[in-house]
């Protein structure tokens, strides 16, 4: 999952995951990372509550990536989702998947 080389392959990453999460982006540009994890957080802990264990795993793999990646993907990740993990009810469902440097940035 390490082919996350614009904005665009983050949505399509994500949309591969969750379907429903199209309906999100619909009739917008995707221009910036944090485009595509603004509009993710209100709505990812309702996708991962009906997630099968290797769809959270996966969506870690993506979240750990971008960390990974630094720059503006781990900018994005994690001042718009992990910062907020708690307050978008996702920490616990998240955290056994995530890397050691992910689980840094975990509030």
């Amino acid at each position: 999952m390490n082919d996350i080389a614009s904005p665009a392959d983050l949505a399509k990453a994500l949309t591969g995951m969750f379907p429903q999460f199209a309906a999100e982006l619909e009739g917008e540009e995707v221009t910036s990372y944090h485009q595509v994890v603004q509009r993710l957080a209100p709505v990812i802990a309702g996708y991962l509550e009906s997630a099968s264990a290797g769809t959270i795993k996966c969506f870690c793999e993506v979240v750990n990536a971008m960390v990974a990646a630094g720059s503006d993907r781990a900018n994005a990740i994690s001042t718009c989702l992990l910062d907020h993990a708690s307050q978008v009810k996702v920490r616990t469902m998240i955290r056994p998947y995530l890397s050691a440097a992910a689980k840094q940035e975990l509030r």
